[in-house]
């Protein structure tokens, strides 16, 4: 079942408002940052401007600094504020203005230029103006220096003005923006609704893609949606496949297996009786055969796009089987060897699919091929690793190693079930992007060869071989 979440058109509405509500906030910092020093430097300006006009019309005379204030100096400043000033000569002493107003001087710095610095003067806040001029005096210092300060208050009325209107612009602009986009997310949301009302108006049984046109944000959920529709019918087709493939299959044996036991309950004699048990054991065991051929037939075609690749050591893998199978033949004298590198030959692959298919080779070299020997072999071949697997029995003739990749392929009098363990084998191998050969060795032996691509590139390194039997 699935669970209903939060309505996507609200998250990426309520993102969207977060974002922009940031940005505004952003904005407004910037914009009162930016209007305080446009307001401090316009007012700094004015307020150097008068300071140089003072300092303009101040001269050395007679061994003493004199000074002519003039008034359009102190017409440029604001007359809301309080203006303040004093004029002193080299030695420091007041020449005019305010005896009270003595603000610290930056007599090393005077040669820079005017200096605009931020100070108190009666307990208010003061912008000061200092501008030095040289005098022609003897000495460490000749600078007749003019300060001239001015309250704050004009400046900050202006830039508060400023940057409330200014603000009140971005709130407004900002509100319009937020509705056109939440109409725009809702209008651009439309087309996943419509995919989702054609899904409801389909019948269950169609599987075909959907054809209609999406805007190219979404075509590649479209496509995901279609990719696992194409998935689903081919399992669906798949599995009927299956079902059929076993219900033709179990047919004839169960019918048989239903007449023996039909003609062992006929049996008056104890000869006829255990000849019919024979038979019907044989039965038995050929239709357990035929069923485990069915399922695992059927298990692999599901696991060959439904299951994540691992990586694999095709040495270890192959070396387990041998020793399990073999387990089971210890009454037979075979000469049986693994040559492999020393180091893993490592793929990426399923290991229950790739075990089956090792499992069904040495399965059919152990019941129609092996008669004294058998061998696996793993070696290095360019992107890939090959394994194979050669036995010294009579193999498959040529002229039927295509005819074996195909399930339920007709058999010679020798073999029963459904012959299907080399087409298991050959489905494995093309859910892996490898290839089954088959082929004839040294001294005629029959060789069956999976090749599989190589999840390193590293060199073949040197080889070892065991003897296991």
């Amino acid at each position: 079942m699935t669970l209903l979440g939060g309505s996507l058109y609200t998250r990426l509405a309520l993102r969207l408002a977060l974002v922009l509500t940031l940005s505004g906030v952003v904005l407004l910092i910037a914009i009162v940052l930016a209007t305080r020093l446009a307001a401090n430097d316009a007012y700094d300006r004015i307020l150097t401007g008068s300071a140089l006009q003072i300092a303009e019309n101040t001269w050395y005379q007679n061994g003493s600094v004199n000074v002519d204030v003039p008034i359009s100096a102190f017409s440029m400043l604001t007359a809301n504020d309080q203006v303040f000033y004093a004029v002193v000569d080299p030695a420091g002493r007041l020449v005019a203005g305010d005896a009270d107003f003595k603000p610290d001087i930056p007599w090393d710095k005077l040669a820079e230029g005017p200096l605009v610095v931020q100070g108190s003067y009666l307990e208010l806040p003061v912008s000061i103006a200092i501008v030095g001029r040289r005098m022609p005096v003897a000495g460490p210092n000749p600078w007749a220096v003019v300060m001239l300060a001015q309250t704050n208050n004009a400046r900050a009325s202006f830039a508060g003005n400023l940057g409330s209107n200014a603000s009140l612009v971005i709130v407004v602009t900002g509100l319009l923006t937020v509705l056109a986009a939440l109409f725009t997310l809702y209008q651009a949301l439309a087309p996943l609704k419509q995919i989702g009302d054609t899904m409801q108006r389909r019948d269950p049984h169609d599987l075909s893609p959907l054809t209609q046109q999406v805007p190219a944000e979404i075509h590649a959920l479209v496509d995901s949606i279609n990719e696992f529709m194409r998935r689903l019918a081919e399992h669906r087709a798949l599995m009927r496949g299956v079902i059929g493939d076993a219900a033709h299959q179990l047919r004839t044996p169960v019918a048989a297996l239903l007449s023996q036991m039909e003609l062992l309950a006929m049996q008056a004699d104890d000869e006829g009786r255990a000849r019919h048990l024979q038979r019907l054991g044989e039965l038995t065991q050929r239709l357990g055969e035929l069923v485990n051929q069915l399922i695992n037939h059927a298990m692999v075609q599901h696991r060959a796009d439904s299951v994540a690749m691992e990586r694999i050591d095709l040495v270890d893998l192959a070396r387990q089987e041998m020793t399990e199978m073999l387990s089971h033949q210890a009454q037979r004298n075979l000469d049986i060897a693994l040559d492999a590198p020393q180091a893993p030959c490592l793929i990426d692959g399923d290991p229950v699919t790739v075990r089956e298919a090792v499992r069904n080779l040495l399965d059919n070299a152990l019941k129609y091929g092996a008669r004294s020997l058998l061998h696996i072999g793993i070696r290095r071949a360019g992107a890939g690793w090959e394994l194979s697997v050669e036995d010294d029995g009579p193999g498959l003739a040529e002229a039927h190693w295509e005819r074996v990749r195909k399930p339920f392929s007709a058999r010679d009098g020798q073999r029963h079930g459904a012959s299907l363990g080399l087409s298991i084998v050959a489905e494995v191998m093309r859910a892996h992007r490898g290839e089954m050969r088959f082929g004839r060795g040294t001294q005629q032996r029959f060789s069956v060869t999976l090749r599989f691509p190589a999840a390193d590139s590293a060199a073949q390194r040197p080889g070892i071989t065991e003897k296991l039997g």
